[in-house]
C-alpha cells in the first residue's frame, strides 16, 4: 500500500471522528454545521511532517513541498506543543499508554534545525550599550 493511500485512509478516519464530534455538539445544543466543522481541518503538510518524523533530513523534506521553510518549522513546533498538551491531559486521565505514544511522537519530530535555538533575541530586557555611539555623535 502506498504511503499516500495509508495517509488518505487515516485522514478519512479523522474526518469521520470530526463529524461525530460535530453531531455530538449539535445534540448538546451547540449549533455546529458539520460540513464547516470538518472543512476546518487542514491536512496539507501531513506527508511532509510524517517524512520529518521518520527521520528524513530537512533539505529532503523541502523537496516534497513548495511551502516556505518557516511555515513548516512553525507547523512542526505547534504540533509538538499540541502533543505535549495532549500527553498532559492523558496523564490526568491516567492513560499511561497514550502518554507514551504522544511522548514518542514528540521525540520523533523534536530534532535538528526545526528545534535549534533561534537566531533572534527573545529577551525583551536586552539593551544595547549606546555609550560608544554617544561619543561618535559628539565629533
Amino acid at each position: 500500500m502506498d504511503l499516500s493511500d495509508t495517509l488518505n485512509q487515516k485522514i478519512d478516519q479523522i474526518k469521520k471522528i470530526a463529524e461525530s464530534i460535530a453531531n455530538d455538539q449539535n445534540e448538546c445544543g451547540l449549533r455546529t454545521i458539520v460540513k464547516d466543522f470538518v472543512s476546518e481541518l487542514k491536512f496539507g503538510l501531513t506527508e511532509v511532517v510524517l517524512k520529518w518524523a521518520n527521520g528524513v533530513s530537512f533539505a529532503e523534506v523541502m523537496q516534497f513541498t513548495l511551502v516556505p521553510e518557516g511555515l513548516i518549522v512553525r507547523c512542526v513546533q505547534r504540533l509538538d506543543e499540541l502533543l505535549r498538551h495532549v500527553a498532559e491531559a492523558a496523564k490526568l486521565f491516567g492513560d499511561d499508554r497514550l502518554v507514551k505514544k504522544f511522548e514518542e511522537a514528540s521525540r520523533c519530530i523534536r530534532r535538528d534545525i526545526v528545534f535549534a535555538a533561534s537566531l533572534y533575541i527573545e529577551n525583551d530586557s536586552f539593551e544595547i550599550d549606546s555609550s560608544n555611539h554617544d561619543s561618535d555623535s559628539d565629533e
